[in-house]
């Protein structure tokens, strides 16, 4: 059904029903509400660019002094509730300093991912010198992402989005704060409201978050905004005749006609040929259903054996040691991440794992998956080792899932500098063969907050309101602590580190004829969200410039 076409229950102020609970998930009420002023600090007290938090009646908030104009915002990520007083100011935005969203200071928007959910702004005064703050009571540090009561309807448009991750959302949200009219439907055949995928090898494995942690969005969802789910699996997108092709039992069957299409299917994870690998203990992680088998399996077990030195193996590695179990981690290369990141970086990150307890064997390949009582007892190394397990994960890297465009699409798909694959069809996230901003190539990265950028620029494409996709990359890893990496290095000719490599703190540049293309960051000496800043608006910075300032890229923003 159209969603202009369904009943819109009013209250007695005009606001709908839909938007009313909402709201009032975010603890706001759109009536009724009591306003205080609260004399906070006095405006002197305030540093000229920086970013200072206050504590009123248990909220935190935000100052941000721009002269002798205050402005007020929540003062916690809507992403994983980062302090973002420790964040980048860069005029009026702020870059949070964990996972890289970006906010509007002056407005809370929410203007660059990762994360759901705006932050609050509030009202302020400036009197005698004094900065007054305007808290509406039952107020929250957070405003929803798309407000339920903007959903524009009536058009007679269809925009088909596949895939029900972070692209896919990211898309629909994007059209609805846009305005668009028309139909929105979303298919993703998971049967579950979209989750964060990010948390099912960190902190789900763990078992520091739980089911009931990783939804996206809140009480109601796409469903609040007017996006219509459907769960049949795509078999294909006839590009010709604009058709999304669905699988069922009975084979392939013609599906729904769109006017617009944006694809993010995201990707399967790999195996191995390998006997034995379907046996009930051996597993791979992808999907939600995967990560609660794999949590279950471990739970009860002790001896987990990872094949594969990628970052869902490295990653789950290092959740699982750090619970007690006993890990070995099997690598065919001789030294994990060194031909992504070098061999400095990449001996830190391995002798950290060797350090936490984590029996990492390198040069390695398995040759036998050895079934006892249905079960995989024993893993066989080719050199004749034979390693017991309780659990095997065969963590061995993501395939995207490209036959949905057409049977001779390898690799990636390419999409032209609007994301674009013709004048109906937008793609992104894993399966995108994109050209980089400022590069003179392109690439494919299978990265969540790419994803979500991918998904908000397809949207405003779609609408006819966007050009060149621009975005700066960005990815996270927590091994022990978090690995931030910033911008992309396909290759690099040398590599500086400035900080403590041995301890764990340190930024390492990677340099390519004389400008940064990308860092990597761990620890107090980290300063990637600071270089994703002077990135904004130089993709490559020169050496020489950063070296003028010690490394530090903050002095490169005054």
């Amino acid at each position: 059904m159209l969603f202009g076409s369904l009943p819109r229950p009013e209250v007695a102020d005009g606001t709908s029903a839909f938007a009313l609970r909402w709201l009032e998930g975010f603890q706001i009420r759109p009536r009724d509400r009591i306003s205080m002023k609260h004399d906070v600090c006095a405006l002197a007290d305030l540093p000229e660019t920086g970013m200072t938090e206050v504590e009123i009646d248990g909220l935190k908030v935000l100052l941000i002094r721009d002269g002798d104009t205050v402005h007020a915002t929540g003062a916690i990520c809507t992403h994983k509730g980062a302090p973002l007083k420790n964040g980048t100011r860069i005029g009026s935005r702020v870059i949070c300093p964990w996972h890289h969203a970006i906010f509007d200071l002056t407005s809370g928007d929410h203007i660059e991912p990762p994360g759901q959910g705006c932050l609050n702004h509030f009202s302020t005064e400036i009197a005698a010198g004094r900065v007054h703050v305007d808290i509406p009571e039952g107020a929250s540090v957070h405003r929803p992402e798309v407000d339920p009561a903007a959903r524009k309807a009536g058009g007679d448009r269809l925009f088909a989005i596949v895939g029900a991750g972070a692209a896919g959302v990211a898309c629909a949200q994007e059209l609805v704060r846009r305005g668009f009219d028309g139909r929105i439907v979303l298919f993703g055949d998971e049967g579950e409201p979209p989750y964060d995928r990010t948390d099912l090898s960190k902190a789900y494995m763990q078992g520091k978050k739980s089911d009931a942690d990783l939804p996206l969005l809140g009480d109601g969802g796409l469903d609040a905004i007017g996006v219509e789910r459907m769960t049949e699996p795509v078999a294909r997108i006839d590009r010709a005749t604009r058709t999304i092709q669905f699988r069922d039992k009975d084979g392939v069957n013609a599906g729904l006609v769109y006017d617009k299409c944006f694809a993010a299917p995201g990707s399967r994870a790999g195996t191995l040929p390998l006997d034995n690998a379907g046996l009930p203990n051996v597993f791979t992680l992808r999907s939600h259903d995967d990560a609660k088998a794999i949590k279950g399996a471990v739970d009860a077990a002790n001896r987990i054996v990872i094949i594969g030195s990628g970052f869902i193996g490295m990653e789950v590695a290092a959740g699982l040691i750090q619970n007690g179990k006993t890990v070995t981690l099997i690598s065919r290369e001789t030294l994990p991440f060194a031909s992504k990141f070098g061999e400095a970086v990449a001996g830190q990150i391995a002798a950290q794992h060797r350090a936490k307890g984590v029996d990492l064997r390198t040069n390695s390949v398995v040759s036998e998956l050895e079934e006892k009582h249905g079960k995989v007892e024993t893993v066989h190394l080719a050199d004749g080792t034979r390693i017991p397990a309780d659990v095997v994960l065969i963590a061995v890297g993501a395939s995207p899932r490209l036959e949905i465009f057409g049977d001779d699409i390898e690799g990636g798909l390419d999409v032209a500098a609007d994301l674009s694959v013709d004048a109906s069809l937008f793609a992104g996230g894993d399966v995108a063969n994109f050209p980089l901003a400022g590069r003179n190539y392109s690439t494919r990265i299978e990265h969540w907050r790419v994803a979500e950028q991918h998904g908000r620029h397809a949207a405003a494409a779609m609408l006819g309101e966007a050009g060149t996709f621009d975005g700066v990359p960005f990815f996270w890893s927590a091994q022990y602590g978090p690995i931030h990496y910033v911008g992309n290095a396909r290759s690099y000719d040398d590599i500086h580190i400035e900080g403590d490599l041995e301890a764990g703190n340190y930024t390492a540049f990677y340099i390519v004829a004389g400008r940064v293309v990308a860092a990597l960051g761990r620890g107090k000496a980290d300063t990637t969200a600071d270089l994703h800043a002077v990135m904004l608006s130089d993709r490559t910075p020169a050496v020489a410039d950063l070296a003028a300032v010690d490394w530090q890229p903050a002095r490169l923003l005054n």
